[in-house]
């Protein structure tokens, strides 16, 4: 068995997994912050690369009826004492609710007993031992990976599910460094703008399920080409990049140039158009697999706004958003696939005004999912992601 454990944003990072996974998800055990499924042969390596919303994976070594301090700490020491790399033995614990809140709850009491325990019988080794603790019951990946632990004794993890207690020992876990390279390393950001996250980007692109060799992916609002970034590394055989800015447009060549040389990529396939999505129609003549984009999310936002005033951007932005996906429809293959980032606004009571979007895009001739609200506690703004199909 396999675990994945999930971001924060978990409805939409469970989603991911499945659609990137297919008819090979086969979950057991699931919770809001935890998937377990009965593969155990996919490359966890691969998959931690290709996945954005997924945080740590994992094989489950043992399995409890019910909690047993001595036995647990014999397994997991039996497990890190054949680690290599290090001469020092250094471990770590952490817990998750996979279905028992309960269970988690006294699990968190025990787990810094368990620790001390697993030392002991780590110290009849000969080797030194560290015991990595955090103020939460569950390791981050920055601990995980300042500390060493995947090269030394490893991370162990204990899922409170109903009538059991699997352990787990994490295999792989996000590599938290890449991103924030491609995020504030890149050479042009243009926060003013808006920028869209790498890992949401890359999120948004793994929805659709679509798989990157041979296809062709389209962005109609690329701005500074954080989602052509995301599909290079992924490998996708040819990229199309549009902007009605100029600027935006010098932005992407730039940052994809430094992409190409920074991860030593071969030179992607790249065609950039500076125009308006609702005019791509004369510039493209080959349907594409794939559309992943973010609109235009409106002018910036220093305060919360009232129904009325809602509605009136509302009101000038769906003219827009009407007028280019009538012109994208014809430019994607009648089994492709388009991920949209669309707006959604914070309001004065703290819950999100959502666009009227879904008539419109089924009388267009779209068929559409479920949206996800994608937001940050701090943001007035955040992003109502669809999936659409062609009907």
């Amino acid at each position: 068995m396999m675990f994945f454990v999930l971001g924060s944003q978990q409805e939409l990072c469970l989603s991911e997994l499945r659609a990137v996974m297919q008819d090979r998800f086969d979950p057991i055990h699931q919770s809001r912050s935890v998937v377990v499924i009965e593969s155990g042969s996919e490359n966890a390596s691969a998959l931690q690369d290709r996945l954005s919303g997924v945080v740590k994976i994992g094989h489950v070594i043992g399995e409890l009826k019910q909690w047993e301090l001595e036995s647990t700490a014999a397994l997991i020491a039996a497990q890190a004492q054949d680690a290599v790399g290090k001469n020092k033995i250094s471990f770590g614990l952490s817990v998750y609710d996979l279905g028992d809140a309960p269970l988690t709850r006294a699990l968190e009491k025990e787990v810094d007993a368990l620790g001390q325990e697993i030392k002991k019988h780590l110290k009849a080794s000969g080797r030194p031992v560290r015991y990595v603790k955090a103020r939460e019951p569950r390791l981050s990946s920055a601990v995980i990976e300042t500390n060493g632990l995947l090269a030394s004794g490893g991370e162990y993890v204990l899922l409170a599910a109903p009538g059991k207690i699997l352990i787990g020992q994490t295999e792989t876990i996000q590599d938290f460094r890449a991103w924030e390279h491609r995020d504030f390393g890149r050479p042009a950001r243009n926060a003013k703008s808006g920028m869209l996250p790498p890992k949401l980007a890359r999120l948004m692109i793994n929805l659709s399920g679509v798989n990157p060799e041979g296809a062709t992916l389209l962005d109609p609002f690329c701005g500074s080409g954080t989602v052509l970034m995301e599909a290079a590394l992924m490998g996708f055989a040819s990229l199309i990049g549009s902007d009605i800015s100029e600027t935006a447009m010098l932005d992407t060549k730039k940052n994809l140039s430094w992409l190409t040389k920074e991860f030593q990529l071969q030179t992607p396939n790249l065609i950039i158009h500076t125009c308006p999505a609702s005019k791509l129609q004369s510039l493209i003549f080959d349907p594409v697999d794939l559309i992943v984009t973010e609109v235009f999310l409106g002018s910036p936002r220093s305060r919360p706004l009232t129904d009325q005033e809602n509605k009136k951007i509302e009101h000038e932005l769906m003219a827009l958003y009407e007028s280019s996906f009538t012109a994208l429809k014809p430019l994607l293959k009648p089994s492709g696939r388009a991920v949209v980032a669309f707006p959604a606004f914070k309001q004065k009571d703290g819950t999100w005004y959502r666009l009227s979007l879904e008539n419109m895009l089924t009388k267009l001739g779209y068929r559409v999912e479920s949206p996800f609200l994608y937001h940050r506690n701090d943001q007035l703004v955040g992003r109502d992601i669809y999936v659409l199909n062609l009907k």
